[in-house]
């Protein structure tokens, strides 16, 4: 398969300009005043953070380090996507770009004319998923494709494995890049960290439940219905046919199929209605009061 590494000279950001030297953390100046940005976001282990200012049109997001120093300097068209350790994610304008944190101030300017990735998410398990040409593939801490080869999709890592897709074929691999499970469904889509939805289609309905990491089926293939799950409540509205329930992270019943109308969660209860009657129920399934 193709290469399509991108022309990134380097996937770690260094400065650059007119002959100078970038100064390290030791050299940026005094400390500044944190109090200038609008907010300051909780530092990582390293002590990065991600600030920002402005409102509006001068919203700005930057970086500061344990010090309040700017390693970062708040850009208008800059979106920090994620500090993990001494690294950054952050989108210029169209281009996801990884930068060095720990090197000393960056120079801010200079990230607007780097070329980067069309789409790309963090590091997770020493592997961080980019898109280039409408195509999908991983990366190490060198930049390097260390599979050799890219997919039609690709999701991040998580408790090291990932699912990826090659025409209709999915299947799940690992962070060695060889396959765990083939998944012969005619859709999948991530649930939760633990738990993918698989679908199969028969006539016009879609019969839908979950396999675990290994891509063993831990929920059969039950459901016509399945929501988006609602982290806060941990619940996800499920229907079959004109009936519906909800269930939990795992994919497993945590309040049975039965109401014949069921909206989703807000503010900690959810309207359905039963026997047609219509009442509240939290997430438990116990009735609360409007």
């Amino acid at each position: 398969m193709r290469s399509i590494f991108p022309s990134l000279a380097l996937l770690l950001l260094c400065a650059c300009g007119s002959g100078t030297t970038r100064p390290t953390n030791a050299q940026v100046g005094p400390e500044p005043a944190t109090m200038k940005y609008n907010k300051v976001f909780p530092a990582n282990e390293m002590g990065f953070a991600k600030v920002n200012l402005g409102d509006g049109v001068t919203y700005a997001e930057g970086v500061i380090d344990a010090k309040g120093n700017e390693v970062i300097a708040p850009r208008t068209d800059m979106l920090v996507n994620d500090i993990t350790g001494a690294q950054a994610l952050v989108q210029v304008v169209r281009e996801f770009l990884f930068v060095d944190l720990d090197a000393g101030l960056v120079d801010a300017e200079a990230l607007g004319t780097e070329k980067g990735y069309q789409y790309a998410e963090p590091f997770r398990y020493g592997l961080a998923m980019v898109q280039v040409d409408d195509r999908w593939f991983y990366i190490d801490s060198m930049g390097t494709n260390p599979f050799g080869i890219d997919f039609d999709f690709a999701e991040t890592f998580h408790f090291d494995r990932a699912m990826v897709k090659e025409g209709e074929h999915y299947r799940i691999i690992g962070t060695d890049g060889k396959t765990v499970a083939a998944m012969r469904y005619d859709q999948v889509n991530p649930y939760t960290a633990t738990r993918w939805q698989v679908t199969k289609i028969k006539g016009d309905d879609y019969w839908s439940g979950f396999v675990d990491l290994d891509g063993k089926e831990v929920v059969p293939l039950i459901y016509t219905r399945i929501g988006m799950y609602e982290e806060d409540v941990d619940r996800t509205r499920v229907g079959i046919h004109e009936k519906y329930g909800f269930l939990d992270q795992l994919g497993e019943v945590a309040i049975p199929v039965q109401y014949e109308y069921a909206e989703v969660f807000a503010k900690g209860k959810a309207r359905v209605m039963l026997n047609g009657r219509q009442f509240f129920i939290d997430p438990d399934g116990k009735e609360v009061e409007e």
